[in-house]
């Protein structure tokens, strides 16, 4: 029988993939001792081998699924700040992002793993190098049109997370707000026009590669979790 590795995914995976993935790869002594087993007691590896096939159905969905606002992240907290000091990010003074993010788009059912990597490609890994400046708390360029265009500042670091949350939402569903608005351009989304990360090029920015930059860092963060 050939080495094999098994993704876990927690339950309820099926209508939102969440929890701990864990890769398991056996040792040789556990492959004869499972070969044993076959032979002595095959209920067990039919059980064995039908929970295989539900973990393998489930990664197959959560592929499918990747590239949709609603929904849960799957990334921890812990994977979250290791992507983002791989990219010198200053985590002396952000480190509770991944908190926030995760905490914030559970609330609204947004995917926390994108928003987090929309994050990431808007202020440059944390960087601020564009237009919005760290005191703005603005973590999307919402309202930053360019051309030295700041846009809008919140209060604190939870608002402007909030704020980029209830703007994912707008634009992923119709359903209302779970926390009152603090996102001032809100109203201006067609509700539910962009359910998918690809259809934000051309609506959330110009670029029309805006997508595929996302998910770019998308993919990098997976690949922290041993999934690319």
């Amino acid at each position: 029988m050939k080495r094999s590795r098994f993704l876990k995914i927690g339950a309820g995976a099926i209508t939102s993939v969440v929890g701990v993935h864990i890769w398991r790869q056996e040792s040789q002594s556990q492959q004869q001792a499972l070969a044993q087993g076959i032979l002595t007691n095959p209920r067990e590896f039919n059980n064995r081998d039908r929970r295989d096939q539900t973990d393998q159905q489930c990664l197959t969905l959560w592929w499918g699924q990747m590239d949709r606002l609603l929904g849960n992240g799957i990334a921890s907290e812990v994977q979250l700040l290791r992507l983002l000091r791989l990219n010198s990010a200053p985590l002396n003074i952000y480190g509770d992002l991944p908190y926030i993010y995760r905490e914030e788009s559970a609330i609204e059912g947004i995917n926390h793993d994108i928003a987090f990597c929309q994050m990431c490609l808007e202020t440059g890994f944390l960087q601020f190098d564009g237009d919005v400046r760290p005191e703005q708390n603005n973590f999307a360029g919402i309202g930053a049109t360019g051309n030295g265009v700041r846009g809008d500042s919140f209060v604190d670091r939870r608002t402007g997370v909030r704020a980029q949350i209830q703007h994912l939402k707008a634009y992923a569903t119709t359903s209302p707000l779970v926390q009152p608005l603090v996102d001032p351009r809100f109203d201006l989304v067609k509700r539910g026009s962009a359910p998918l990360l690809g259809q934000l090029s051309g609506k959330w920015a110009e670029d029309i590669n805006y997508d595929k930059k996302i998910m770019a860092i998308l993919r990098r963060l997976y690949g922290l979790l041993g999934l690319m």
